[in-house]
């Protein structure tokens, strides 16, 4: 509802919510949202936290936290050496393959419809969406308020159909 405007343009948008548990899909066609094409999938970036983790512990035997892999997906300073940044860069671009893969399995054409990515999940991995060619025009909704921000212009609209 935040970026409506900047939306209404197109025939198919697609919004995908990014968070830590699940990943949220809902295709919205003509400016409305279509039910028949949306779910809640187990695809969250807590999945990729605990792949790393698990990847870095094993093969490097060096103990990662949340917040070092945030630092080092976003590209922040670390004190991680070239093969563990490596690593979580790859292990990253592969989660968002596959995260965008499972869209398009669903039938979800991810080239020609706007996708909309919102959630902490999708601001994280931002740089890696945004630099892959399964993807055609994409807005991201930074504004960690929106959900709430949407519900309540909803509620507006609402009321005054009333």
């Amino acid at each position: 509802m935040t970026v409506y405007q900047r939306i209404a343009e197109f025939n198919k948008v697609i919004t995908v919510d990014i968070g830590g548990f699940t990943l949220d899909y809902l295709l919205i066609r003509g400016g409305r949202p279509d039910l028949g094409v949306c779910d809640s999938l187990e695809k969250g970036v807590i999945k990729l936290y605990n792949d790393v983790a698990s990847r870095i512990n094993s093969e490097k035997d060096i103990l990662l936290d949340d917040t070092d892999i945030d630092r080092i997906i976003r590209g922040e300073r670390t004190d991680y050496d070239g093969e563990v940044l490596r690593i979580v860069g790859d292990m990253t671009r592969t989660f968002v393959d596959d995260i965008l893969g499972t869209l398009r399995e669903r039938g979800l054409d991810l080239k020609t419809s706007c996708m909309v990515f919102i959630g902490g999940g999708a601001m994280l991995l931002k740089k890696y969406l945004e630099s892959s060619d399964k993807i055609g025009r994409s807005i991201f909704v930074e504004d960690i308020c929106a959900n709430a921000k949407g519900y309540g212009l909803l509620y507006q609209i609402q009321r005054k159909g009333r």
